[in-house]
């Protein structure tokens, strides 16, 4: 027999700790190598609690009208991508997790809470929708989203009509704008939660922000850069606050409720970005170089928010208290190859090398 690669969906050997009443679910597109073939499939035979841990592979399909609270899990998205939707609505998907996916389109939006879900988590995933599709519709509940990358071409990256439970955290994410137009916001909608806004990056946008709801939008350790031509900061509720900011590029005026800001100027502050091709997966590094616009977002955050090495904040995806985690890779143990290193007949030992992955705990 001949030596050879197989591609696996999940290290079964390693699996994470779980309460005893929830099962894992293993999906993955291969025939053979998991119980499920389709996220659907694994999602019918779940129940509330249940984790489904999704291998690599392409998945078109959508989770609609949701009635159970479920931990997804893809194996990273550089390796899992989703062609579809998940819609959370009522009370039982809540504290629902979605992480390790990268979303390549929606029926209308790739993410939406609605009617009285609560304490849903989205992170790890990156979303590059259709034209004209949301990225993240949030209409209710509470909504944490973290260590994604929100694209935008032909709509809002985010829309925002949530009740007023509805409260939003988003950290160490990046929304980018693929085809900007002053029209499109990375956040637009009448909020009717505090929408808060932690160590991000938002790039090549007209007009990153369009909310018209009473409770204030809250901002700390954010880089706004490669602003288009006209670009303004757009409207926010009053009461609002951005501190310890970053602009550049030709970036508008500060608004009045941005404090303790730091003008980049010129100074473009990550180590690789081409404005003229805006944020470019596996191309972009948006770590902080060393010139002077790198320097300025070190250690500059706000003053309660420590980093790894225990100074304050540095601004941007990188800089809070846990850093972005570069392509989605859950913490959770995946194979991704299994090799068979010697010939073998009927009755010998296989020698067998894995090799995979497991991404930081939060």
């Amino acid at each position: 027999m001949r030596k050879k690669l197989l591609s696996l969906a999940f290290l079964t050997a390693l699996a994470a700790p779980i309460l005893c009443s929830a099962a894992i679910r293993f999906v993955s597109p291969n025939p053979g190598s998991a119980p499920y073939t389709t996220i659907t499939a694994a999602f019918n035979a779940s129940s509330t609690g249940d984790t489904i841990v999704v291998g690599p592979g392409n998945y078109n399909e959508a989770l609609g009208n949701t009635s159970k609270r479920i931990h997804l899990i893809g194996a990273g998205w550089d390796v899992c991508t989703w062609a579809g939707y998940v819609q959370l609505g009522s009370t039982a998907p809540s504290k629902s997790v979605i992480e390790g996916f990268k979303f390549l389109s929606g029926g209308s939006y790739s993410l939406y809470t609605y009617s009285n879900v609560d304490s849903v988590t989205l992170r790890r995933c990156h979303v590059t929708p259709a034209n004209g599709v949301l990225a993240v519709y949030h209409a209710a509940g509470k909504l944490f989203v973290t260590d994604c990358v929100l694209n935008a071409q032909g709509n809002h990256a985010w829309y925002d009509q949530s009740d007023a439970n509805g409260n939003a955290i988003i950290r160490n994410t990046v929304f980018n704008a693929l085809a900007p137009w002053v029209g499109h916001n990375a956040i637009t909608g009448p909020n009717g939660g505090t929408i808060e806004i932690y160590n991000c990056i938002f790039t090549n946008w007209v007009q990153p922000f369009a909310i018209t709801g009473v409770p204030q939008v809250i901002g700390l350790n954010n880089i706004f850069w490669d602003w288009n031509p006209t670009a303004a900061y757009g409207q926010l509720p009053v009461g609002s606050v951005f501190e310890y900011t970053a602009a550049g590029g030709g970036a508008p005026s500060f608004p009045a409720s941005f404090s303790n800001n730091i003008s980049l100027g010129s100074n473009n502050p990550f180590v690789s970005y081409n404005d003229a091709s805006y944020y470019e997966y596996g191309v972009s590094n948006l770590h902080l170089n060393t010139n002077t616009g790198g320097n300025l977002c070190r250690n500059a955050g706000y003053p309660s928010i420590l980093d790894l090495d225990s100074t304050a904040s540095d601004l941007g995806i990188y800089g809070g208290p846990k850093p972005f985690v570069d392509h989605g890779v859950p913490a959770y143990p995946f194979a991704l190859t299994l090799t068979i290193d010697n010939l073998v007949e009927v009755g010998d030992s296989v020698n067998v090398v894995s090799s995979g992955r497991i991404g930081p705990r939060y």
